[in-house]
């Protein structure tokens, strides 16, 4: 008997076979899937990671050369001001002798002085080490330094960088006493200087080869810090032949922040770089290692497939990858954080120790000129013409105060936002011939033209803040006359262009034909303290305040400014700003008095009070000559005490000084509007005070006062001020 075949197993072993093939074949599916999806995530993890080294490395070595450059620079600065103080010590005392410089140099800290002659030749010297002339004569007879002799405004200073690594500080300022060079030295060994100097290398501690890779961070062509080898005994970085190969091909075939794969001697890299200012920074590591993960996953999963096992790797993979992330994310914060805080306090202590260097120069030039015409008015005290000029230049160099001052307050009250805009309605053509005029005096000394084009307005009358507007014309078309030539000329043109939103739109345009500008300056036109190397002869140089003050006006006001300027030809501004229209009844009557005339206060009863004798002298005067019947308190309290003594209505006006012994002027205010008497409430009250902010200005109508004068105020200001009170008096 035969037995018949059986089908079924044969079917049942078929099926089987097929279930193992589809089996294997989404085994395979699922490795090749598994394998793809780890390269990505291992690609990613490692861009992702070369990328936060990079970008930590190179923003803290930005930081990093920005404290240095800082620190060196307050050690320059402070050679050159001992070099300068020596000097004027030496034209004082009439002393250049080598104890006279013994004493001097211990006094003012530093390791040596040194008096040469024009040439260089040593004339005397102090030194408390051994880095004396002999030392530096080679760098002390270099062009820079000589040149100090020839020009007396001129300083030179220099960090010299010595064989043995220490460095040797020096300021060069020119001899007040005679002809030659004094020189400040302060010198620093290699350990004071390595002390005191933040090393890029250190920013590589805690980064291993294995984690992060190596990072190799150069400047100038060469490795200045690496975490691949050891420096050698000179501190100097040799990178091994294959490292330098891989950091060349990095350079050839990478964008910065972008992972790439690198052959080298048929071995594969991951690398990338990214630059910091001056700094290149690589990082790199080995592809093998990611490879190697790759394939471990793929096999792992081709043996423990199953869902169970394959579920339980995917999230124990997801949860690694977000504590990764958190981890990162977590690092690159923190690292952003002391990256801000460094730069911003190397930046402020730059800021701070520019504003004073800056502020120190131009208040000591006006006041030295002040101080020297006064001596010379008192050599001459017979001399009536000799008198009269020296009046008039000390006039112009309070005025020099004056500005800086008022520039130094008003960048103050811009970036405050305390500026407040008091619109009042204004004849914008009575305004621009008050520019005008104020201008032709300025230019009479300089012997330069005003050509004022005034066009016909179609609104002439409009709400501005008149005080800003006049200022800002005045700024721009004032550096145009400062900044002209003899001869030269300053043009001004007003017109109306096309309104805004309905709103009239007004143009000013102000051009000269004077020095011009450098195309490098004009980039950095309305950067604060930014001032232009070249000067007219007789002008004084600037704070580097006024084009940034004109700027924040222009923008406070709503309008645009721009400017066009060729080095040699001149320079045009043209500013456009909108301003409500009103109507000519809107605009109130000024009263124009002259300070001198005896009858502009006639009979007026004024109470000062004003603590400081000078000004209360000047005031007086100023009062009187007035016509005024001046009662002068020395203090608040007497204010108060002398109005509650006088007779109803005795006094017209008050002027009130807010800072004073005592109580202050606020106070007294108040007590005095507190008195139970009917004048108490109604007589005029006007605050005189250096206090120029806005919240002085609020402070002082919160006090009941009716209006605020900011000291210094003219005599023509005084009396105006008080004109309408003496017209309502009568």
């Amino acid at each position: 008997m035969i037995d018949a075949p059986d089908y079924t197993a044969q079917e049942r072993g078929n099926h089987s076979t097929w279930v193992w093939l589809l089996a294997a074949l989404a085994g395979i599916a699922l490795s090749v899937v598994a394998g793809m999806m780890s390269y990505g995530y291992t690609t990613a993890q490692a861009e992702q990671c070369f990328a936060d080294v990079v970008d930590y490395v190179a923003t803290q070595s930005l930081s990093y050369d920005a404290f240095n450059s800082a620190y060196t620079t307050k050690n320059l600065i402070r050679v050159m001001e001992i070099a300068g103080e020596v000097a004027r010590d030496m034209e004082r005392d009439g002393s250049v002798d080598n104890a006279a410089l013994e004493q001097y140099a211990d006094q003012l800290n530093v390791s040596a002085l040194i008096v040469t002659d024009a040439s260089g030749n040593l004339v005397s010297e102090s030194s408390t080490d051994d880095m004396g002339y002999e030392s530096l004569a080679t760098y002390l007879k270099e062009a820079p330094v000589l040149e100090v002799a020839t020009h007396p405004l001129k300083s030179y200073t220099a960090r010299i960088t010595l064989a043995d690594d220490s460095v040797a500080d020096i300021g060069c300022v020119t001899r007040q006493d005679g002809e030659g060079i004094v020189i400040a030295v302060r010198h620093q060994g290699a350990k004071a200087v390595a002390s005191n100097t933040l090393k890029l290398q250190s920013l590589l501690e805690g980064y291993e080869t294995i984690d992060s890779g190596n990072i190799v961070i150069e400047s100038d062509g060469k490795v200045v810090a690496t975490n691949a080898v050891e420096p050698t005994v000179l501190g100097v970085f040799d990178l091994p032949a294959t490292d330098a190969i891989i950091v060349d091909e990095i350079k050839d075939r990478c964008l910065p922040g972008k992972v790439r794969l690198v052959n080298v001697n048929g071995e594969w890299y991951l690398g990338t770089y990214g630059k910091a200012q001056k700094f290149y920074v690589y990082t790199y590591a080995s592809a093998q290692r990611y490879f190697e993960v790759v394939a471990a996953v793929a096999a792992g999963v081709l043996v423990l497939y199953s869902g169970v096992v394959a579920t339980v790797v995917m999230v124990r993979r997801r949860a690694d990858r977000r504590r990764l992330t958190d981890l990162l994310q977590q690092e690159r914060d923190y690292g952003d954080k002391l990256a801000k805080a460094a730069r911003e306090a190397s930046s402020a202590n730059s800021a701070k120790t520019e504003f004073l260097r800056r502020m120190s120069h131009d208040l000591r030039t006006p006041i030295n000129g002040i101080r020297g015409m006064v001596e010379v008015g008192d050599a001459n005290a017979d001399d009536l013409q000799k008198q009269t000029e020296c009046r008039s230049k000390i006039w112009t160099a309070s005025g020099l105060l004056l500005d800086l001052a008022n520039e130094a307050l008003d960048m103050s009250r811009l970036e405050s936002g305390q500026v407040d805009l008091e619109l009042v309605p204004t004849n914008l053509v009575t305004l621009n011939h008050e520019v005008r005029d104020i201008l032709e005096r300025q230019a009479e000394e300089r012997l330069v033209t005003i050509i004022c084009d005034q066009q016909t307005l179609n609104h002439p009358y409009a709400r501005v803040s008149v005080t800003h507007l006049k200022r800002l014309l005045l700024n721009i078309a004032g550096n145009a006359v400062k900044y002209n030539r003899r001869g030269g000329y300053v043009r001004l043109v007003c017109r109306e262009v096309e309104p805004a939103d309905g709103i009239p739109v007004y143009e000013y345009t102000i051009a000269d034909n004077g020095i011009g500008m450098s195309e490098e300056f004009q980039q950095h036109l309305y950067e604060p303290f930014c001032r232009e190397e070249q000067q007219v002869e007789g002008a004084s140089s600037g704070t580097g305040l006024g084009a940034p003050i004109a700027k924040q006006l222009v923008e406070l006001m709503g309008g645009t400014m721009s400017f066009s300027s060729i080095l040699g030809q001149g320079t045009t501004f043209t500013i456009r700003l909108p301003f409500e229209k009103c109507t000519r009844s809107e605009i109130p009557q000024a009263v124009r008095v002259d300070a001198g005339d005896g009858d502009a206060l006639q009979g007026l009863r004024v109470l000062l009070v004003e603590d400081n004798d000078l000004n209360a002298e000047i005031a007086q005067f100023t009062l009187a000559r007035a016509g005024a019947v001046v009662t002068h308190a020395k203090d608040g309290v007497s204010a108060v005490e002398r109005f509650a003594a006088s007779a109803p209505h005795e006094y017209d006006v008050v002027l009130m000084d807010i800072m004073m012994p005592g109580i202050d002027g606020l106070e007294a205010t108040r007590r005095i509007r507190a008195l139970d008497r009917d004048d108490a409430a109604t007589t005029p009250i006007i605050a005189v005070s250096a206090n120029a902010f806005a919240d002085d200005r609020r402070l002082s109508r919160e006090a009941g006062m009716n209006a605020h004068l900011s000291k210094p105020v003219s005599s023509q200001e005084l009396v105006e001020a008080l004109a309408h009170i003496a017209a309502d008096a009568l």
